[in-house]
């Protein structure tokens, strides 16, 4: 229990972003503001990202909500939110944020301009349409999104 919750206390202190200054919201690469996952899928989520980023440098930010305020489109919600946060490496433009948004039953993958050269919206769009959505409507979001990241990595060497 105590290495759990070191782990975890870990895995909340790594982040998307270093520079806390930009914004208040937790720097967690996983930020399940719509509680999709269990505490058990968060900190595995968090792990494949983690492992990831150490290998590669290149950052993945999780992060879902009720429903997008102020009806603005996802995918311009989602990049801003990206931004916001600090996903990705300055000098890289290394970052992408997959935002799922319960409530409006939609999702988006953002990536920074470092990133679209391998991972193009038409990309994205695939992943999210064959490997996440159709779990999605099992309610298996964890293995959706799983998944998903599981094709990104592939594909972002």
């Amino acid at each position: 229990m105590k290495k759990l919750c070191i782990t975890t206390c870990l895995l909340l202190v790594v982040s998307c972003n270093n520079d806390t200054s930009k914004t208040s919201i937790s720097d967690a690469v996983v930020q399940d503001y719509n509680d999709l996952f269990t505490a058990t899928e968060e900190q595995k989520l968090s792990e494949k990202i983690i492992n990831y980023e150490k290998l590669t440098t290149n950052q993945i930010c999780i992060y879902t909500i009720d429903s997008i305020p102020n009806n603005e489109k996802i995918l311009y919600h989602a990049t801003n939110l990206a931004q916001k946060l600090g996903v990705g490496i300055k000098e890289k433009d290394n970052g992408l944020l997959i935002l799922i948004s319960y409530y409006d039953r939609d999702m988006a993958i953002a990536t920074g301009y470092g990133v679209e050269k391998v991972i193009t919206d038409s990309i994205a769009k695939t992943i999210i349409k064959q490997t996440i959505v159709p779990r999605f409507k099992d309610s298996l979001y964890f293995e959706g999104v799983t998944i998903g990241l599981d094709s990104i990595i592939s594909k972002w060497k």
